[in-house]
């Protein structure tokens, strides 16, 4: 899972079981935050921080050998308040394997923490050292994330869940769950602050409602011959990036006021472009996957492979089922740039593509 507070300064890039695993400093910021007592033991608190990376990674490999199993290609970033396992499957996924991706973390996490439990109950270790500690933080991240993550909020493993199991139409669900989302994650920050005394789980909460809310007042038409559509304050970001000025797209979102409303896909767009391709590509998939029948992040998302080149990217979208939501002018600004670039062989393939009706076959 991922939220609205990115980061965007790598610390380290490696692959585990054969996925490329992105650490962000704002990932380390938030858990040293997380982990700081006062007048605790300093050796605690740097085993927090060596623990909560490996714990979190657990809980996303999870879903990345579920998503891995389902043909995608995963990656993971461990960033701000959480990771996010980010991945474009090859061809419309059911909903029993859209459910089984999304548990498949916290039941990793979950059998982890049980594990160390066991351990803990059966190893003698002295109550007072650093071992002691270590596995008590063990089971700790592992069992509390797990248990936070099946919350039924968006962008929640639970949320996700929830989406698959409600009633109606990809975008029907998606706006129930976003509802029920809004309600859960309300009442959660109402007992975490009030009952838990975490204010910090709270204001959590709060981010999670705010975005689900927002995603109920957006509305998932696009305006035909032109670029995807974003928030009136971020439309000239949207703009510089179709224009193929993504420099100067960070320049005018970053001068943006506070108050602006984001849309994560336009943020993911333009850190893509800009320096930061994994954090990015977390963001648009995060959002392409939380808003179904949702042109404008799909249609950012394959703007933004544009541009970056990556036709085998392109033609894979156009190929798969995301291809249902995306806005034809996208298609023609594809088939452009690759004319541009002197690949006519792409434009050529992605022509024929564009005149395939997409498929609307519906998913159980």
């Amino acid at each position: 899972m991922s939220t609205p507070v990115e980061g965007g300064r790598p610390l380290l890039r490696l692959r585990v079981l054969g996925f490329p695993v992105h650490l962000d400093l704002s990932f380390v910021i938030v858990m040293a935050v997380l982990g700081f007592r006062p007048g605790g033991r300093a050796v605690d608190f740097g085993l927090w921080l060596l623990i909560t990376p490996f714990a979190v990674l657990v809980h996303e490999l999870g879903h990345a050998v579920a998503a891995r199993s389902a043909g995608a290609r995963p990656q993971i970033a461990l960033t701000g308040f959480g990771g996010v396992t980010s991945f474009v499957p090859p061809r419309p996924l059911s909903r029993i394997r859209s459910l089984g991706i999304s548990l498949a973390g916290p039941a990793v996490g979950l059998a982890v923490g049980i594990a160390l439990v066991v351990i803990r109950t059966t190893v003698p270790v002295d109550p007072s050292g650093w071992q002691a500690s270590a596995l008590w933080i063990g089971i700790f991240t592992c069992l509390a994330w797990s248990v936070l993550n099946l919350l039924p909020v968006l962008p929640l493993d639970g949320g996700q869940a929830m989406r698959e199991l409600l009633p109606g139409s990809g975008e029907v669900r998606a706006r129930r769950a976003a509802a029920v989302s809004v309600v859960t994650a309300v009442l959660a920050a109402i007992a975490s602050y009030l009952y838990l005394g975490q204010p910090f789980l709270a204001l959590f909460m709060v981010l999670f409602a705010v975005t689900n809310v927002l995603a109920l007042r957006r509305r998932p038409e696009a305006e035909a011959g032109r670029p995807p559509a974003a928030a009136s304050g971020e439309q000239a970001v949207v703009e510089m990036l179709w224009r193929g000025q993504p420099a100067r797209a960070r320049q005018v979102l970053e001068s943006l006021p506070q108050s602006t409303t984001a849309d994560l896909a336009v943020h993911g767009a333009v850190l893509a472009l800009t320096g930061d391709p994994v954090q990015g590509h977390a963001l648009l998939t995060q959002e392409v996957q939380r808003r179904p029948g949702d042109p404008d992040p799909v249609a950012l998302l394959v703007l933004t492979m544009t541009l970056e080149h990556d036709w085998d990217a392109v033609v894979g979208v156009l190929q798969g089922p995301l291809r249902q939501s995306l806005p034809r002018p996208v298609i023609d600004r594809a088939i452009q740039e690759a004319r541009g670039t002197g690949r006519e062989d792409v434009a050529n393939r992605l022509t024929v593509l564009a005149s395939t009706p997409p498929s609307h076959t519906e998913q159980d």
